[in-house]
């Protein structure tokens, strides 16, 4: 969509024309969706009987896809059969001892995964992580009222500062070494789990999606990871050959003597438990 807007504005006939609309498209928009700047727009999706309104950047094709990704093709509906229904009676269980199920989001982007989470898992609380600024406004506008827990960070595997690096889409900040990206804090998982009370919360779901920093996240101690029984996460070897993003990750589900499951484009790595 971008490109043809750019191929038209080329054309001096072109410009004309979008200059002469441009004023009552914009008056249009407001008035449908009046807290809505002319540069976003508004998916309704729903899944079950929940429904919502994701808004998101107007040009953006990374937006739109990380929403259809979710609501369309349903990427985190894993596990399936015997592996679903062992993940669906742990979530029943915590919810019975009085306990929330816990989960946390780690590349959150504008909102869309932490919606569905809350849609298929309703008496879940969800920490949503998101390092890029410009996500974490969408992600902040489009989980308001309700029971989530959003920070502005990047996950890692010790707490501590960073450098945030954007990979040229809204889909794929990346984190790293490098000094000449915007500097960004660090946070662990243990640190995470640290601040949620063990009498409240219960570690249940661990959702990755973190552009290659998984690399990092599983070279640590992985103790508090291996406390939630499902972890859901997108492998970025693809995106980073040579690298061996998902090395560790492969390595910690080996020894932790964890199931593997996929689903698309993710893995998951399902914990029975003694």
């Amino acid at each position: 969509m971008a490109n043809t807007i750019d191929q038209f504005l080329s054309n001096p006939l072109g410009r004309l024309f979008f200059r002469t609309v441009q004023p009552f498209v914009h008056a249009a928009r407001r008035m449908n969706n009046p807290d809505t700047p002319t540069d976003q727009k508004v998916a309704r999706v729903s899944y079950g009987d929940r429904n919502f309104s994701i808004r998101h950047r107007r040009w953006s094709a990374a937006d739109t896809d990380a929403i259809k990704q979710c609501f369309e093709q349903k990427q985190y509906d894993m596990p399936t059969r015997e592996q679903g229904a062992f993940i669906q009676s742990t979530y029943e269980e915590i919810v019975a001892s009085g306990r929330q199920p816990l989960i946390i989001d780690c590349g959150a982007n504008i909102g869309a995964s932490v919606l569905w989470f809350l849609a298929r898992y309703p008496q879940a609380h969800v920490v949503g992580i998101e390092p890029a600024p410009s996500n974490f406004e969408l992600l902040t506008c489009n989980c308001a009222g309700f029971d989530v827990d959003l920070r502005l960070q990047a996950i890692g595997a010790e707490d501590g500062i960073s450098f945030l690096n954007d990979t040229g889409t809204d889909m794929a900040y990346r984190v790293g070494t490098s000094k000449t990206g915007q500097m960004v804090r660090i946070t662990s998982i243990a640190t995470l789990l640290a601040s949620k009370q063990t009498s409240l919360y219960t570690p249940f779901l661990l959702k990755i999606d973190i552009e290659g920093s998984e690399k990092n996240l599983f070279s640590g101690d992985c103790s508090t990871i291996n406390r939630f029984p499902l972890i859901i996460l997108e492998p970025h070897d693809w995106l980073y050959p040579g690298e061996l993003c998902s090395r560790e990750f492969f390595r910690f589900h080996v020894a932790a003597g964890r199931e593997f499951c996929m689903h698309d484009e993710n893995v998951g790595s399902i914990d029975y438990g003694p």
